[in-house]
């Protein structure tokens, strides 16, 4: 499923935690690493292609096949790297949450503008990542939603592929009073059956309770050592002009793990037509 993976990094420190979870992502999967620096005056090319060189010999890469490029931009940072995803349409792009480096921060206008212009997920690296290993579980949320749960087929795909299982995770508010003859799980059972019928693999289910939906989530996926967790960009409350909605930004900032951040089919659809 994963076989090339491009990190936009922009001279920070920061946005070169993104490199060692691609790497590790290309040694669990065999895909390619592509790292890509963005510059917008052609006088700066060589000096950014040293700088890759040089930074690229501080991290492990053995095993995997790294590149580097320096890509020339007219415009901004994400219009530089959505053209080169659309030259490689079956990428995945993993970046860090922010950096400090040349290029400003990674999220925010960056990330939601690819998020705004590509079909696909993006891999994104918070501040509290710590060593990546793609070995542990995924966790998946859903609320209800369509949004939320559009991304549970890719929660399956990226499961198979790493070969671990996903865990369909429903957070309940605690206030809220069930009836005696209703199961609080029945909803995330129905899924995992449902995932499990169709992928033919095994898929978990858990309720937690709690207020802060991102607090409950992150901590369930500190306690199962997950490798990942994939979330939609939006749930109920989502709207297409806000791209990255408050609890998937929520999982970044927190996780000790990266964040799959997936934008519903629906919002896309959306945007396009706004856009026709």
């Amino acid at each position: 499923m994963v076989q090339h993976v491009i990190v936009p990094v922009d001279g920070s420190d920061a946005s070169w935690r993104a490199v060692d979870a691609a790497v590790e992502l290309g040694r669990r999967c065999d895909a390619s690493v592509e790292i890509v620096e963005v510059v917008f005056d052609q006088p700066d090319v060589d000096e950014a292609i040293a700088r890759l060189a040089e930074r690229l010999e501080t991290h492990d890469t053995e095993g995997v096949s790294v590149t580097t490029h320096v890509e020339l931009a007219a415009e901004s940072v994400a219009d530089a790297i959505g053209q080169l995803i659309e030259r490689q349409p079956d990428a995945l792009v993993a970046m860090a949450s922010h950096g400090r480096g040349r290029s400003a921060a990674l999220l925010g206008s960056v990330t939601e503008e690819l998020l705004q212009r590509t079909f696909g997920p993006i891999l994104v690296v918070g501040p509290k990542m710590t060593s990546p290993g793609f070995a542990g579980p995924i966790v998946v949320t859903v609320d209800g939603s369509r949004a939320s749960e559009s991304v549970l087929p890719l929660a399956a795909a990226w499961g198979i592929e790493l070969r671990t299982e996903p865990w369909i995770v429903e957070v309940a508010d605690p206030d809220v009073v069930v009836a005696p003859d209703i199961s609080e799980s029945a909803y995330p059972a129905r899924l995992a059956h449902k995932l499990s019928h169709d992928s033919g693999h095994s898929v978990q289910f858990e309720v937690l309770h709690g207020k802060v939906v991102h607090d409950e989530v992150v901590s369930f996926a500190d306690s199962i050592s997950a490798s990942l967790i994939v979330a939609s960009t939006h749930g109920r409350t989502g709207m297409s002009r806000f791209v990255i909605g408050s609890t998937a930004a929520a999982f970044v900032r927190h996780a000790s793990c990266p964040v799959l951040l997936v934008r519903p089919p629906h919002l896309v659809a959306s945007d396009d037509q706004d856009t026709a």
